[in-house]
């Protein structure tokens, strides 16, 4: 039995149960260009304003700019009002998406301030209103991203994640971290688990897969339906190839460096120089770990803000 799968989530069937996670400055489309190649099932774009979907279009595009070959494509959308959702996933009518997913697991102080993300869970009458409200305006599937709970004291996932699936929504995703770890200490596991036994829609499971010891791990103790990865793919989109393919011993460091630089022209082509500079920084700590010498290089590459003079010093770490 292959434990990766295909799955469906609502009309939509995936090849395998492994899906990129949406991750705020990360899940642009040159990430999910790399992951999809790599065998991952389904892309997440970034977190998306359901208001500033409505008001700002122009500068929230990017967030959902998709080539259409790489479906199926899902859109996440953050907020606390049902009425922008509605006007949100409306807008999206002629876009090459397939399916809309609705964060409650954001733990960004300015998002919960604002009673989304994470503290949307705090609020379980407002997220069957969300719920409902986006069910009943779109056909696409709809997806739900939870965590554990608000803290320790408050552990409500499995009441969320009900109240998901009576109001329409065809699947959720469990990060097995409170919203007050963030992303600090060790995700547990066994929340994911009680999702799975309170719910008949399928469970994503979230939270420190790294490698695909990791994977077969959390689907043979939770039972979840399919596994979201997010961190340990940045950087290293050969993660979903990891795991798809037991006998595949990863990319050299050639590879990582062509790749790296791949990336960073995607990135050129879609914000421009300046910004693809700013983002690579980011980024680079993954696609360089391990490699002896990162850390001179790093402080040297941090330095440098035009594009030319930031390629030429990635170049001469992973190529000289």
């Amino acid at each position: 039995m292959n434990p990766f799968e295909s799955i469906k989530i609502g009309n939509l069937a995936l090849r395998n149960n492994l899906i990129a996670a949406p991750m705020a400055g990360l899940s642009s489309l040159p990430y999910r260009i790399l992951a999809m190649e790599m065998g991952c099932a389904l892309a997440i774009s970034e977190m998306v304003s359901a208001e500033g979907a409505i008001k700002g279009r122009k500068k929230t595009k990017r967030f959902f700019d998709n080539d259409d070959k790489i479906r199926p494509f899902g859109v996440q959308l953050f907020g606390a009002k049902p009425e922008a959702y509605v006007e949100a996933i409306e807008s999206f009518v002629d876009e090459p998406i397939d399916l809309i997913d609705i964060n409650m697991g954001c733990p960004v102080k300015k998002v919960c301030k604002k009673g989304a993300g994470s503290a949307l869970m705090r609020n379980p009458k407002l997220v069957a209103e969300i719920v409902t409200a986006c069910r009943k305006t779109t056909k696409l599937p709809l997806t739900v991203k939870i965590r554990a709970g608000w803290d320790n004291t408050s552990i409500n996932c499995v009441e969320i994640a009900k109240i998901a699936e009576e109001n329409g929504a065809d699947a959720v995703s469990v990060h097995g971290r409170t919203r007050q770890q963030e992303f600090r200490g060790k995700a547990n596991w066994s929340y994911i688990t009680r999702v799975k036994k309170a719910v008949s829609i399928p469970v994503i499971g979230n939270g420190d897969i790294k490698t695909r010891d990791d994977a077969l791990r959390m689907l043979s103790e939770t039972k979840c339906d399919g596994i979201m990865i997010g961190r340990a793919a940045v950087g290293n989109p050969w993660i979903f190839k990891k795991i798809l393919d037991e006998n595949f011993e990863g990319p050299d460091i050639k590879e990582r460096g062509e790749t790296a630089l791949r990336h960073l022209e995607m990135l050129r082509k879609f914000i421009g120089d300046s910004r693809s500079v700013m983002s690579m920084k980011a980024i680079l700590p993954w696609y360089t770990k391990g490699i002896p010498g990162v850390r001179a290089f790093m402080g040297e590459v941090q330095r440098k803000t035009r594009l030319r003079e930031f390629r030429e010093k990635v170049e001469e770490f992973f190529f000289e």
